[in-house]
């Protein structure tokens, strides 16, 4: 498994439910997590906002974002102040370049796609009030049809890239070249999840644009687009990572195990998967605050809390009703 994708790095998660209760739909499990979470995932929309403030950090904002989004999709704890800066910190090397990137591409992509469609539909500009009197449409030759179609094959490819680069980066140990090149794998393979994923947020985003159209006044607008920020980065990223995970596991996750069956239990308890535990397993504690020494981290995960978050969370397990 690290050859290929890398190594995986989890924490501690809640109890989880009973091994024989009924499951419940994914949508309804959505949206019950995302009720709990509701207003840690704002707090997490701020500092995600701020973060983005520069524009070229977007990448490091992607991250931070991503491992509390991750966290909460698993039903599992998140610092979210803290784990949110300390990804950062962890990841910033690699994610502000990858940000950099995206952002780069994404604008070719773009600029490309309006001028296409604006030359080929010059009377679209009416919607934004330009006088369109005298525009002609242009005549795509064969060049143009090409490049067309490779813009419109790279930014529905990049989209989707786009929904896996935050988590590979942040959760798997390999270069950026890899990155994107297991990005766009699961660009193709997980083709079912990126359309429903992108399904609803164009749904979203149709919703938001018709709300700003339908002012007349662009200060109602704007204050539209303020209220929907507040939210819909946090909410983006929690149906990402929700939808997600069940392709990573099935690509990366059940593979390993079943060529190690006996590897990193107690990893798989913090993936919420289930194994067969031993009567001494059972009888023991449900968090063991011992970290793995240094041989079983390089074999196996990279370190997941440090001793100062082992700290933070043993205090503040002592305050919350859930356990951890």
């Amino acid at each position: 498994m690290a050859g290929f994708f890398g190594l995986f790095n989890y924490e501690k998660e809640g109890p989880g439910i009973a091994k024989n209760a009924p499951k419940k739909r994914a949508p309804i499990v959505f949206f019950e997590i995302y009720g709990r979470k509701f207003w840690q995932l704002f707090y997490a929309n701020l500092l995600f906002l701020l973060t983005t403030l520069l524009v070229v950090t977007r990448g490091l904002a992607d991250v931070g974002l991503c491992k509390i989004t991750r966290n909460f999709a698993r039903e599992k704890h998140a610092f979210v102040r803290e784990d949110f800066f300390e990804t950062i910190k962890r990841n910033w090397k690699q994610a502000l370049p990858i940000g950099i990137i995206n952002l780069f591409v994404t604008a070719l992509l773009t600029f490309n796609a309006v001028y296409y469609f604006f030359g080929m539909f010059p009377g679209a500009w009416s919607i934004f009030g330009v006088d369109t009197t005298g525009l002609q449409a242009m005549t795509p030759g064969i060049l143009d049809h090409v490049v067309i179609a490779v813009t419109v094959f790279g930014y529905m490819a990049f989209t989707w890239m786009k929904y896996y680069i935050p988590m590979l980066t942040m959760t798997f140990k390999y270069s950026t070249k890899d990155v994107y090149i297991n990005s766009f794998k699961f660009a193709i393979v997980g083709l079912k999840q990126n359309l429903l994923i992108s399904v609803i947020l164009i749904t979203l985003y149709a919703i938001v644009a018709a709300l700003f159209l339908a002012f007349g006044s662009w200060q109602i607008g704007i204050l539209i687009l303020i209220i929907v920020s507040l939210f819909l980065p946090a909410f983006r990223s929690l149906l990402i990572q929700f939808t997600i995970f069940p392709l990573i596991r099935t690509m990366i996750i059940d593979p390993y195990y079943k060529e190690h069956p006996e590897a990193d239990k107690q990893l798989r308890r913090d993936l919420n998967l289930d194994i067969e535990e031993s009567d001494e397993e059972k009888a023991a504690v449900v968090f063991d605050d011992a970290r793995p020494t240094e041989k079983a981290v390089e074999a196996t995960v990279p370190r997941q809390y440090s001793a100062d978050e082992l700290r933070r969370f043993n205090a503040t397990a002592k305050e919350e009703d859930e356990t951890i």
